[in-house]
């Protein structure tokens, strides 16, 4: 979706980038960011896609790292690292 298409969509279910914004605890001016393509985040992509009840790749169809599975942090992490040892080790 276009920034616009997103900006009226939200409007029509009664909200704003401020409300997002405050939401998530975010400054509206970030979710602009995040329409319009300036940056990215996908705290910010989920939240617009759940008020908008569609999928972050509804939403974002052009945004490669929304369609990307995120690398695994913390535990998920070392789990991962363990097993590419084990796979190295064989």
């Amino acid at each position: 979706m276009e920034a616009e298409a997103i900006k009226q969509a939200l409007r029509a279910k009664g909200f704003t980038f401020a409300l997002v914004g405050e939401a998530i605890q975010v400054n509206a001016n970030v979710v602009s960011a995040v329409c319009y393509r300036r940056t990215t985040s996908n705290t910010v992509a989920q939240a617009i896609a759940k008020a908008l009840d569609k999928s972050v790749s509804e939403v974002f169809p052009d945004v490669v790292s929304y369609q990307q599975p995120r690398l695994p942090r913390g535990a998920d992490r070392a789990a991962k690292a363990a097993e590419l040892q084990q796979l190295l080790a064989s």
